[in-house]
């Protein structure tokens, strides 16, 4: 039997967020990663998420969230908010706990399957702090191949 290789589907994608992400608070609209899957095909995405805190979080966790267009990829959904929510993609790791110094980090998801296009949010999940502005949430489509 083959290995599996992955094959990138296109050059990394990314947005930079122009505004902090509050407690419990999901990123802005305009701070929305949409990747457009209708031309590529890709069935994966991995994701990373560069950010910082004013203070280390002990608690909570960052959440990556989703929100898809309609099936003919032509209207978007609704933003995430307190009353309207999104599809949960997963948790970004590593997550802080307990004893953390830590205010700056890079984390990750791997191999969140894509659909025709969506966009993508971040939640800051019971962290009990702010993720300052100038978080960058990278993507890379890829599908699985053989040698």
């Amino acid at each position: 039997m083959a290995n599996t290789l992955r094959q990138n589907v296109g050059s990394v994608v990314s947005v930079t967020h122009g505004s902090s992400i509050a407690n419990n608070g999901y990123s802005a609209s305009g701070d929305k990663l949409t990747i457009n899957n209708s031309t590529n095909k890709a069935l994966l995405a991995d994701f990373e998420l560069n950010a910082s805190f004013g203070v280390a979080p002990v608690a909570g966790a960052v959440v990556l969230v989703a929100v898809d267009y309609s099936l003919d990829g032509t209207t978007a959904g609704p933003a995430p908010s307190a009353t309207m929510r999104p599809r949960v993609v997963g948790t970004f790791t590593p997550t802080a706990i307990t004893s953390n110094t830590s205010t700056s980090w890079r984390m990750r998801i791997n191999a969140v399957p894509l659909t025709e296009k969506t966009d993508f949010y971040v939640l800051n999940n019971a962290t009990g702090q702010t993720i300052s502005s100038g978080a960058v949430l990278y993507a890379q489509c890829w599908t699985p191949g053989t040698p």
